[in-house]
């Protein structure tokens, strides 16, 4: 690399037709070398190729010292850049007085233009043919927090990452209203290629922040429809009494047109109405009830003031049957609330996806890898095992799984809900439609519209309700309890059961077609007598969640207790395994869970071991030897003589004793 300096002479500095010059002269020399040229102005601090339009918009003043580079190191690029210095020092103002008045006029064009980009509120920046920056306005920098010391000669996407400058400069085409990220604001974006005939010399970028570009006639556009789309009966009179505006909702419910009201006088409209009252008075009246061609009205009237000049007033009118039907919609959303709230507390408990369900087990995996089949579909599922085996845990998962996840999930236990209550329980009823309803419920099946509604104990739904429930199935509809009108849903249903269906329909206690319906896709779920290698996995993960709900600190579970456990038939499944989890934490004095903690009818069988203690030359040794070694044995595990007795079964003071006996050292 090759650098020179040279100090600018000419009075007018470097304007346009000495820019010319320089860019002609360095033309010459690259044909005569084949070295590019750079320039770069002392204050500036990277250099960027010659160019026009980066000579004119370095502002070049007299006696402003320009540094002239290459990049070649080389005789040709030293020849190059002395010669370009040499031809920039001999440019002077000793010219005709024609020539000075010309130079004069270019320099004063230059500041007009310069003047009106900085001026524009509008951010603008140029690049040369190398996406170099060669120009940006006050706009642009104040936009990205810097000055233009910093940018000058720097690629443009060091700057403004998101730039389109460099794809505008390769395919030669402008790009008109993209939106880009700009410094985190969002901005409106134009980028145009600049060409000198059909060459293409640089381009400029133009950006505003989106934000200010909202027109008032934006926001009146935004105020009309606003009015437009209101429920409520609005109309303006202006101050000269003249009926200016009725929106859509008041023609509906008053029977009159636009035409026949807008520019009318009030007076003679509605002479002695509310609105009159308040035209006169200037006073605003509030929720004022009143009857309109045969309809109960709540109305609001008051004036309206702007720099304190009366423009006129506003009425705005609800009709008591739009409020009666808001009000009985209010109550229906806060019952779906109140529902919402006690299943969101007892569902936060369940695990949301298949990656939380817990077991390495084959039979297991097979289940869940259905369940996730299941979940892209839309047909019935029927999930059958044994109560305690997680059922309503797979349930949610598919549901979690499903495009539906952003739908409600509602639970229904079908055989904890007495028959005469079901049918309202999942249908819902009417106003009136027995003794104490007082207002209208919705049914389980109307909250689960566009959901999932979970059948659970399905088996031990009465056979009149089953008939219902096939309808509900095959039709997506159904009639709440009272009611007249049938109503559509969208639900889809995963049912589960702990009974044999099949022995139920033999003995009449099933409906055939309803089990066809629900035995679309059939999940078994194995009972956890048949996953005895989970249980470690599943206590481990019983421990940690209820420490946090009792606050405890239990670190683990004995290599003897877990025999126990596994040891175990399980008849309450993975519900059990929990509920001994939670009772041993409880009991639980020490920070791991030992048999001592389990409960009798688990632990009155002990589970085979192998021996502990080998024999001395096939011979048995003396209960006072076996003794010794059990002492301690104990003592080499827990440490302690409390801990120690604990687990043998005997007082602290007994350990102690034998170990004095038996010269058994306590290293605690």
């Amino acid at each position: 690399m090759f650098i020179k300096t040279v100090t600018v002479s000419n009075s007018l500095g470097i304007h346009a037709r000495i820019a010319a010059e320089i860019v002609n002269k360095a033309d010459m020399l690259k044909g005569k070398y084949g070295i590019n040229l750079y320039i770069r102005k002392t204050t500036v601090s990277t250099p960027i190729a010659i160019s026009m339009i980066a000579l004119v918009s370095l502002k070049i003043s007299k006696d402003d010292i320009i540094e002239i580079s290459c990049m070649e190191d080389s005789i040709e690029g030293k020849n190059a850049v002395t010669e370009l210095c040499e031809f920039i020092s001999r440019l002077s103002t000793d010219k005709t007085a024609s020539l000075n008045n010309l130079d004069n006029i270019m320099v004063q064009g230059n500041i007009v233009n310069e003047q009106i980009i900085q001026s524009i509120p509008v951010g603008i920046v140029v690049v040369d043919i190398n996406s170099s920056i060669i120009s940006m306005n006050s706009y642009g920098l104040k936009f990205i927090n810097r000055n233009l010391q910093e940018v000058i000669g720097k690629n443009i996407l060091e700057v403004i990452p998101t730039s389109d400058l460099p794809s505008v400069i390769k395919n030669k085409e402008k790009y008109t209203g993209v939106t880009q990220i700009i410094n985190n604001t969002e901005v409106l974006v134009t980028s145009c290629p600049m060409f000198s005939g059909d060459s293409i010399i640089g381009a400029v970028e133009i950006f505003q922040d989106i934000s200010e570009l909202v027109t008032v006639k934006e926001l009146n556009e935004k105020f009309s429809m606003i009015l437009e789309y209101s429920s409520d009966l609005i109309c303006f009179v202006d101050e000269n009494r003249k009926i200016s505006y009725l929106n859509p909702s008041y023609t509906k419910y008053i029977p009159v047109s636009n035409k026949d009201a807008l520019g009318k006088d009030l007076k003679d409209l509605s002479p002695d109405g509310l609105r009159m009252k308040v035209f006169n008075s200037r006073e605003k009246v509030e929720n004022f009830v009143y009857q309109k061609e045969g309809m109960d009205m709540v109305a609001t009237v008051g004036p309206v003031f702007i720099d304190n000049n009366f423009k006129g007033i506003i009425s705005i009118l609800r009709p008591v049957n739009h409020i009666k039907n808001i009000l009985s919609k209010l109550e229906e959303s806060q019952e779906e609330i109140n529902y919402y709230k006690k299943e969101l507390s007892r569902f936060s408990k369940l695990s949301s996806s298949f990656a939380d369900i817990i077991g390495s087990n084959n039979s297991l995996k097979e289940s869940l890898y259905m369940a996730e089949k299941a979940s892209k579909s839309v047909s019935t599922v029927l999930l059958r095992g044994e109560s305690g085996t997680g059922k309503e845990l797979i349930a949610k998962a598919i549901h979690n799984n499903s495009n539906r996840k952003d739908k409600p999930f509602i639970r229904v236990n079908c055989a904890a809900i007495p028959e005469n209550l079901l049918e309202s329980e999942l249908f819902g009823y009417e106003k009136g439609a027995f003794t104490g309803a007082v207002t209208s419920k919705l049914g389980k099946f109307s909250l689960a519209d566009g959901g999932t509604i979970f059948l659970d104990e399905i088996g031990d739904m009465q056979k009149s309700m089953q008939v219902k429930l096939l309808r509900v199935l095959q039709e997506k509809e159904f009639e709440s309890v009272g009611g007249i009108t049938t109503k559509k849903v969208d639900v889809r249903v995963i049912a589960a059961t702990n009974r044999h269906l099949e022995e139920m329909i033999e003995k009449g206690e099933f409906r055939e077609d309803l089990y066809y319906r629900l035995n679309v896709i059939t999940i078994q779920l194995p009972p956890l007598r048949n996953r005895k290698e989970d249980i470690s996995l599943l206590a481990e993960h019983f421990i940690n969640k209820i420490n946090k709900k009792l606050d405890k600190n239990v670190k683990g579970i004995s290599k003897e207790a877990l025999i126990y456990l596994q040891d175990y038939n399980w008849p309450g499944n993975i519900r059990e395994l929990e509920n001994i989890i939670e009772r041993a934490i409880n009991i639980c004095e020490d920070e791991i869970i030992t048999e001592r903690d389990l409960p009798i009818y688990l632990t009155n069988i002990r589970p085979k071991k192998e021996d502990t203690f080998k024999l001395e030359n096939d011979d048995m040794l003396t209960m006072e030897e076996y003794e010794k070694q059990i002492i301690k044995m104990a003592m080499k595990k827990y440490k302690s003589y409390n801990k120690a007795g604990k687990a043998l079964g005997i007082s602290h003071r007994t350990v102690a004793l034998k170990c004095e006996k038996y010269g058994i050292i306590n290293d605690n």
